[in-house]
């Protein structure tokens, strides 16, 4: 028996849907240890502050190469929040007697006014006009992705003295139904330990989940 339809009912039913709204934020699963920041001005300094403390109470540091450390974070901050970042990691453990250091940086894109986003096969080809090797698309459980790898020799006269190459991992994606980008910059100064990171940064993109 056919149930009786009011006019207010057969009206919505005709009323089309709206497009999805995008996701009002995202989860990530990072490994116990790692240290989140989240990047705003008014909280870092505090939380930065902790994470130095926390990371070289074991050691002998001293005073001055701890407000070096933290004012090294904070740095780097500062450059994440200007870029769009939302929140950082950082990860310094010891892995049997090997100390492992990395770290991530969050980061929310937006297209620049007047201009589209673009698809994700245009980012792919843009970087592999770079010169870089390893720029693939690839599907993770949050959506298609642009995973770039790369490796970033410091210049002899750095600055700041660097003398490790750091490899990095970036992971872009786009938030659905939405011009926006995320972006996983991941990174490691432990080049001998590279593919093992990777592949551990790797499984922590994976995590990614939109949230409604």
């Amino acid at each position: 028996m056919r149930e009786n339809t009011t006019a207010a009912e057969t009206d919505e039913e005709r009323i089309p849907a709206g497009p999805p709204p995008p996701p009002s934020d995202y989860r990530l699963a990072v490994p116990e240890g790692w240290e989140r920041i989240v990047l705003d001005p008014d909280r870092w300094t505090h939380r930065i502050d902790k994470v130095v403390n926390r990371g070289l109470r074991r050691t002998k540091a001293t005073p001055q190469l701890k407000a070096a450390l933290a004012e090294r974070m904070r740095e780097q901050a500062e450059a994440a929040h200007a870029n769009g970042g939302v929140e950082m990691y950082v990860m310094n453990q010891v892995l049997g007697q090997v100390p492992v250091s990395a770290g991530l940086v969050v980061s929310v894109l937006r297209p620049s006014p007047g201009t589209e986003p673009g698809d994700l096969s245009d980012i792919a080809l843009s970087l592999g006009t770079k010169g870089e090797e390893d720029v693939i698309l690839s599907d993770l459980p949050a959506g298609p992705a642009v995973r770039h790898r790369y490796l970033l020799r410091p210049a002899p006269d750095d600055p700041d003295g660097n003398k490790l190459a750091v490899t990095h991992l970036d992971v872009h994606l786009a938030v659905p139904h939405s011009d926006l980008r995320l972006l996983l910059s991941f990174s490691t100064p432990m080049e001998p330990l590279a593919d093992a990171l990777v592949t551990l940064f790797d499984s922590v993109a994976r995590t990614l989940q939109w949230m409604a």
